[in-house]
């Protein structure tokens, strides 16, 4: 079950990185995970439970749950019954179907599903290709290992597209909803864009890797491809048209929204709650009242013994406030104690974008902790050597623990998306924003002299910083075993230099 898990982690920007972990269903009622990171920090950085709150480190995590996009390879979009194509083609064979508002939904869907699907299906297929050529030997042609994954994608793409636009005449008719035209349209631009950067991606690889005697027939190929589709959103009027003598700013901008636009179709919707409200106003009561109990204990006691109208009577309800204030103040802070030991910070609750079907929980904690408070597993994944123990003055790291906890209900998401193409999981995806530790970073960039055949030369040194993550995932079930991850972040001042994946 720990197996299903999977994790990328690569800088979004700048500033951010991008932790997608995809969480596969499972063949029961209910599938669970738990993982838990582990953040090394130097303390140079000036990071810890006094200056980064967790207000500031949710503040600076973005969540974003969706489906996870379902498993096609090219050939499969014009022969597999699941298709959107396919799908596609039996909602217009409906009688009546340009009148029923659930036929409309499911037309605008399956647009996008088409578009986000191709989208990940030509990834995998370009990673292939250049996974083909990572592990060919030094005498190995490459160029077999290529042509044929060239060939597939030229020749697919081809089918996917006459297929889809064979649509066009279907959905350009005035008794055709205006929002389900636009839909398609879109899509098909999506799809053109998609296509011509894929073939130009290609057409670099064939250029570097390609025999002489096929290079020209491919190359001819790919340009080909990027000629009709360019021609093709011309003819059609979208404005997602490269021009060498603009900004191109319509271009970069369209490009954008359409690539959100068709993803949008597996984003679900989050709601997040503060986790045990409900059980920490029950215990602040019970601190309230248990203060309340001794102050009145208190006024008894010395009214049955004093009297009412007395001075002693009256110095004891004082002091009884006075304590009963502290105790309801101490009890108030054990409370919280226990329950931030207990409870999660929040909670979100996972449902599908109508609200109507709810597809899990997912919870979430953070905290600083001491370093004896990391399991031993976890210190030995981290491998500390000897200057970091120098770099933290003999003082360690600190070390910031986020833990999530994930409950998904499988059924309800064979019930929620049964028209769709099969579900197998959810990507968690976290962008998180580093800039709270470059605030004390030195310059990034430092001149130093050396001297060579006794002359005096200046090179520049670059200063960085290292952040160590170590990932932990576990199923509920202690024979399912645990799963180790690490991770560097290497920063400067000016934020990420690299992300380095190291070897557990």
């Amino acid at each position: 079950m720990i197996e299903t898990i999977q994790q990328a982690v690569k800088p979004h920007d700048k500033y951010q990185i991008e932790i997608k972990l995809d969480y596969e269903l499972v063949e029961a009622k209910h599938t669970h995970y738990k993982i838990t990171t582990y953040f090394f920090v130097p303390q140079s950085l000036g990071v810890d439970k006094h200056t980064y709150s967790k207000a500031d480190f949710y503040r600076d995590v973005q969540n974003y749950i969706r489906l996870k996009t379902p498993n096609f390879i090219l050939r499969d979009f014009t022969e597999n019954s699941a298709s959107p194509l396919v799908a596609i083609e039996k909602i217009i064979s409906i009688e009546n179907w340009t009148s029923n508002p659930e036929c409309k939904e499911r037309l605008i869907n399956n647009f996008k599903f088409l578009s986000a699907m191709l989208k990940s299906s030509i990834r995998e297929h370009v990673n292939l290709i250049k996974q083909r050529i990572a592990e060919a030997t030094p005498d190995s042609k490459i160029h077999l290992f290529i042509h044929n994954l060239i060939e597939e994608f030229l020749a697919e793409s081809q089918k996917i597209t006459d297929k889809y636009r064979s649509f066009y005449a279907v959905f350009n008719l005035p008794n055709v909803a205006s929002r389900v035209f636009t839909a398609y349209k879109f899509s098909d631009e999506s799809i053109s864009l998609l296509l011509e950067e894929s073939a130009i991606e290609m057409y670099q690889i064939v250029e570097d890797y390609s025999n002489k005697s096929n290079r020209d027939d491919f190359k001819q190929q790919l340009n080909a491809l990027v000629k009709a589709e360019t021609k093709h959103r011309r003819w059609h009027g979208y404005p997602s048209i490269l021009k060498g003598d603009s900004d191109n700013e319509e271009y970069s901008f369209r490009t954008s929204v359409l690539k959100k636009y068709a993803a949008s179709v597996l984003y679900l919707s989050t709601a997040v709650q503060r986790e045990g409200t409900g059980l920490e106003q029950f215990l602040f009561a019970i601190a309230a009242g248990v203060s309340m109990i001794f102050a009145t204990i208190v006024a008894f006691y010395f009214q049955l013994r004093y009297g009412n109208f007395t001075f002693a009577f009256f110095a004891a309800l004082v002091v009884g406030y006075m304590f009963k204030d502290r105790i309801k103040e101490l009890s108030r802070t054990l409370f919280a104690r226990y329950l931030e030991n207990k409870l999660y910070d929040r909670r979100i609750v996972i449902k599908t974008q109508d609200g109507r079907y709810k597809l899990g929980i997912l919870k979430e904690k953070v905290t600083f902790i001491p370093e004896d408070d990391v399991p031993n597993r976890v210190v030995r994944v981290r491998n500390r050597d000897v200057f970091t123990e120098l770099d933290n003055n003999g003082h360690g790291e600190n070390i910031i623990r986020y833990t999530k906890e994930v409950r998904l209900n499988t059924e309800m998401f064979k019930k929620a998306f049964s028209n769709f193409p099969e579900i197998t999981g959810i990507n968690d995806i976290i962008r998180y924003d580093i800039r709270a530790y470059l605030n004390k970073m030195g310059e990034p960039v430092q001149e130093r002299f050396y001297l060579q055949d006794e002359q005096l030369l200046s090179i520049a040194c670059h200063k960085v910083y290292r952040i160590n993550i170590v990932s932990k995932y576990a199923s509920p079930y202690p024979e399912k075993g645990k799963l180790y991850k690490r991770t560097r972040l290497i920063l400067n001042q000016e934020g990420i230099k690299r992300v380095e994946h190291i070897t557990v």
